[in-house]
């Protein structure tokens, strides 16, 4: 998945056409309501779609994975680990414009013309992304799985592919591998894979066992250059 980095945050190239897409929309009625003495409560119907979609999409991924968020509520707050289910958020947003519009039949051309004029911006960005994802190869590295028979990652290739790089003594990995162990059996139409950094198959053993978690795709690699080559 591609993605920008800013700070502790990281935004994927699907959120960033997102919140581009929402900032179009916004400007358009903006410049459709100019003359309207409604504007700002116009304007402010589209803040709270925006308000309502973001905290359904949280709301909806943290009821999905609730059984991993358990074992660290803090973690319930933290949106840059990416948790939002859009389809719910787009379906909440746009009831509550919907009804806006009951009350207001003057809105429905003004919403429409906006996302026709939005949808129509953001089809080369959609495409040109999704263009772009499909020409990156999953680099030829040397891994293993914990029989120590090597792996080729150009196997996985046809479905969303999830790399996840850990080591046991890396507080944050040990923290997301129960988050990530849910997910794998959740999102079945994704392969999930796990790159050790460097240890031994006895350890990483040990630390499954001691966690209880039923992790497939463990593979391990003694060398530590697998994530710099998927960088484009």
């Amino acid at each position: 998945m591609l993605s920008i980095a800013l700070g502790p945050i990281v935004i994927s190239i699907s959120q960033l056409i997102t919140l581009s897409g929402l900032v179009v929309f916004w400007g358009l009625t903006y410049l459709q309501t100019r003359n309207n003495a409604q504007q700002k409560e116009i304007l402010n119907h589209i803040f709270t779609a925006i308000f309502t979609g973001f905290i359904t999409a949280r709301l909806a991924f943290i009821l999905t994975m609730w059984q991993a968020y358990q074992e660290n509520w803090w973690q319930l707050l933290n949106i840059s680990d990416g948790g939002f289910l859009s389809g719910y958020g787009w379906a909440a947003g746009t009831l509550v414009l919907i009804r806006f519009t009951i009350s207001n039949k003057s809105l429905v051309k003004i919403y429409i013309t906006s996302a026709a004029i939005t949808a129509s911006c953001l089809i080369i960005p959609i495409f040109s992304a999704a263009l772009y994802q499909s020409g990156i190869e999953l680099p030829r590295s040397q891994l293993s799985n914990m029989q120590g028979q090597e792996v080729n990652l150009s196997a996985y290739k046809g479905k969303p592919i999830i790399i996840n790089f850990w080591a046991t003594w890396c507080p944050p990995c040990r923290r997301e591998m129960p988050v990530l162990d849910a997910a794998q059996k959740t999102h079945k139409d994704a392969v999930f894979i796990f790159v050790n950094q460097g240890e031994s198959p006895a350890t990483v053993e040990q630390f499954i066992t001691s966690t209880q978690l039923d992790i497939q795709n463990i593979f391990s690699t003694r060398v530590v250059t697998l994530a710099k080559n998927l960088v484009p």
